[in-house]
């Protein structure tokens, strides 16, 4: 199975769920350096393990014919998004914020075997975009986008670890830095697995990956919110970003009854389908906003 949610989220996902299986974890070395664009590099990293998700989510939906409208701008978005944010993190960007291009052989290495997989993908965008019945297109995304959250995933590792500055940011706060970021992309990752069993896949191996996604998603906003003390995680450091959290909980709280349906292998009609799609769209926007806001917080304070 794929490596995905790090130590402290399984933690999060046993305590939620006992009986669910978990992922296997990924060391937690994030945390960023202050106006030097190292916090910006590692957020790129993370988009790109965002949209590897986002990608195959927006592909199954528009070539199911899902909100064609809305799916079909998302893989635009992701599109374009992926190349500027990889183009950044390999030559720099000042309109980002990153200054010079990257140094380090091995984070360039891992740099290359991420476009290497891309290239693939975003051929098969391009071709979905233009025709979305295209099966040979999504057939090329369905294949290669758990091959592409593998290899985006080392790279927010290896990225995090290089330019990371610990004087900067407590491991308890980096911590929830990760998780806020892990989050944004499990949106999608559940957005995907969800259109893979509208559209038929009632494979086991997907509904317990759905099962256990939503176990972890829904156990790590309680701890993002509340905190979770015994696991190092404070309570939202600020009225603002606590309303944040409540809001992207409230909006989880509408779709998990759809979620539930799937998991239990009940039907769900097309209108609940699309419904379930534009929100967990944008519980990533939103959760991206959240990594923001807890960056300002972070640099503010120290």
């Amino acid at each position: 199975m794929y490596r995905t949610i790090f130590c402290v989220c399984l933690a999060i996902g046993s305590q939620a769920n006992a009986d669910e299986k978990t992922v296997s974890d990924v060391e937690l070395v994030a945390t960023f350096a202050e106006d030097t664009g190292d916090v910006v590099r590692i957020e790129s990293a993370e988009y790109l393990r965002t949209y590897s998700q986002e990608v195959a989510a927006a592909a199954c939906y528009l070539y199911n014919d899902i909100d064609a409208s809305l799916s079909r701008e998302l893989l635009i978005e992701a599109r374009q998004g992926f190349d500027k944010k990889w183009n950044a993190l390999m030559n720099g960007d000042e309109t980002l914020g990153i200054i010079g291009g990257e140094q380090r052989k091995k984070t360039i290495v891992k740099l290359e075997s991420v476009n290497a997989v891309w290239s693939d993908m975003a051929q098969a965008v391009d071709a979905l975009t233009a025709n979305p019945s295209d099966s040979a297109a999504v057939n090329v995304i369905k294949s290669t986008n758990m091959e592409l959250f593998e290899l985006t995933d080392l790279l927010v590792t290896e990225v995090s670890a290089q330019y990371s500055n610990p004087s900067v940011l407590v491991q308890a706060d980096a911590l929830k830095l990760e998780l806020v970021g892990r989050q944004a992309m499990m949106s999608q990752k559940i957005a995907k697995d969800a259109c893979k069993i509208f559209t038929g896949n009632e494979s086991p191996e997907i509904k317990e990956n759905l099962s256990t996604s939503k176990a972890i998603y829904e156990a790590t906003l309680g701890a993002l919110l509340n905190g979770m003390p015994e696991l190092g995680i404070q309570p939202a450091p600020t009225p603002e970003i606590a309303s944040a959290l409540e809001t992207i909980q409230a909006d989880w709280s509408s779709v998990r009854p759809i979620l539930d349906t799937l998991v239990a292998g009940g039907m769900v009609e097309r209108d609940q389908q699309v419904y379930l799609f534009k929100h967990l769209v944008e519980e990533m926007v939103r959760l991206e906003d959240l990594s923001h806001s807890y960056v300002d917080h972070y640099e503010y304070n120290y």
